[in-house]
């Protein structure tokens, strides 16, 4: 089995003159949850690094106005349902139509992103396909009505998202590789978030870390709300490694308990820090290079390997 995923072009054309358009993952370095708003989304300030694992979307034409969506590898679930054929029905009216094929490498339940990635793409590449000419902005906008993590996906290979998630502002993060690892657990957002949310009272620790997250935060900057301030994210990755931060990592391992053995035994066998990425159930190990990546692997067990990826910032 091949472990690396490499960095690739974003869209081509195929052979047969389809359109290609390539969705990526993305992994939380930091999520802090500053609390909940009136609307009922939580206050988020986040940076999230894209990554060289993707799914891929075919996009072909047709004339009869209709948009039919397939799906291969991972479950997408119903067509109309997904968030691929809900943003191309934002953009079709009076348009042809068109077939859309979705490859899906990026588990669902994971915190990968995957699912507002690929809605990210499909309004990009239908943008491009049928010649509408949106601006940036007017996509954004599209972006944000689907899903509060789809505008990130429009933005720079790392971001810092604050409000619910619609917020983007881009930041640098030295390049790196890491070793993803994908178990084979569902781990639903909204319950990490109810979970979250019951362990909230005034002795807990998710309430002292909530109010110690809202008072590290600088106004004005661009600063990163971290446990114990605020690290260059620019410098060498493990210089800022094991200052990684989930808000969500507690409540996460308690939806999904096996969460727990896993990151024990992983943090064990490589010697590296062990991060959740989202709400789950995704894993990630921060490295220097896709090198100390596969160096760190080599020390897992191989029932261990067969659940890892190796991965790097993605370009765009």
């Amino acid at each position: 089995m091949n472990l690396l995923c490499p960095s690739r072009v974003r869209d081509e054309r195929t052979a047969d003159g389809a359109l290609l358009w390539r969705a990526p993952a993305k992994i939380n370095i930091t999520l802090h949850i500053l609390g909940q708003r009136e609307d009922g989304y939580h206050e988020l300030d986040s940076v999230v690094a894209k990554v060289t694992l993707y799914d891929e979307l075919l996009f072909r034409p047709r004339q009869d106005g209709e948009i039919r969506l397939t799906c291969s590898g991972y479950d997408c679930g119903g067509a109309e349902d997904n968030l691929v054929f809900r943003a191309a029905k934002l953009l079709s009216k009076n348009q042809a139509g068109v077939n859309i094929e979705l490859t899906k490498r990026i588990p669902a339940g994971a915190g990968l992103g995957g699912g507002s990635s690929d809605a990210a793409a499909t309004l990009m590449a239908l943008n491009r396909f049928w010649k509408l000419n949106l601006t940036d902005e007017h996509l954004t906008d599209l972006a944000a009505s689907l899903g509060s993590d789809v505008p990130l996906f429009l933005s720079a290979p790392a971001v810092r998202m604050t409000g619910r998630g619609e917020i983007i502002e881009p930041v640098k993060v030295h390049p790196f590789g890491a070793i993803l690892y994908l178990p084979d657990l569902h781990c639903p957002t909204a319950k990490v978030y109810s979970v979250y949310d019951a362990d909230k009272n005034p002795q807990s620790g998710f309430a002292k870390r909530l109010r110690r997250d809202k008072s590290a935060i600088r106004p004005g900057t661009a600063g990163v709300p971290w446990p114990d301030g605020n690290p260059q994210l620019n410098e060498i990755p493990s210089h800022w490694r094991d200052k990684v931060f989930n808000g969500l990592e507690s409540a996460a391992m308690k939806v999904c308990p096996a969460l727990v053995e896993i990151s024990s035994s992983l943090a064990d066998e490589t010697h590296l820090p062990v991060h959740i990425t989202g709400s789950g159930s995704a894993m990630f190990i921060i490295c220097d290079d896709a090198n100390e990546a596969e160096s760190a692997i080599a020390n897992l067990p191989g029932e261990m390997k067969n659940h890892c990826r190796v991965v790097s910032l993605n370009p765009w």
